[in-house]
């Protein structure tokens, strides 16, 4: 190989920056024959009322209907649920307020006991809330910093 030759270097750093950014929490249930999108999209209503009765704040609600709309959201095709055996809802919730992702996880055993029926798939215990590592990626500018390289020795 010969004649190959670079690019000038950019005025820029590339950085790759994490920061902790809120909490999320997930939560799965399945629903069975009959109507069992009826009733996963009933459960996802009473869930939703109650948290918002109980004044959680979240900065994102997801609700996917997995066997339904999980890849295609909104633009998923409607079905006839009486060809469907069952479906599972994925719920998770994402925001600053600790306590409100904490509460979403206490009020989905209420939601197996108390809402709609031919629930199942269960299982791991309440959901917990977790640290969301979030990345953001930047550019700097090489003139506003001096590259210094340490070395650590650790035992």
């Amino acid at each position: 190989m010969s004649g190959v030759k670079g690019k000038p270097y950019t005025p820029f750093y590339k950085v790759s920056c994490s920061y902790e950014s809120g909490y999320s929490s997930f939560a799965t249930l399945t629903y069975s024959w009959p109507q069992a999108l009826t009733k996963a999209k009933a459960a996802d209503r009473i869930l939703r009322k109650r948290l918002e009765a109980l004044g959680c704040r979240f900065e994102e609600f997801r609700t996917e209907f997995v066997g339904y709309n999980a890849c295609h959201g909104a633009a998923a095709k409607e079905i006839d649920e009486d060809n469907i055996n069952e479906l599972m809802v994925r719920f998770a919730v994402r925001g600053d307020d600790y306590n409100s992702i904490d509460r979403f996880g206490k009020e989905i055993a209420p939601l197996i006991l108390t809402g709609p029926p031919a629930v199942t798939g269960f299982s791991g215990g309440r959901p917990k809330p977790g640290a969301v590592v979030a990345y953001w990626p930047a550019l700097l500018k090489k003139e506003s910093v001096t590259p210094v390289v340490t070395i650590m020795e650790t035992k």
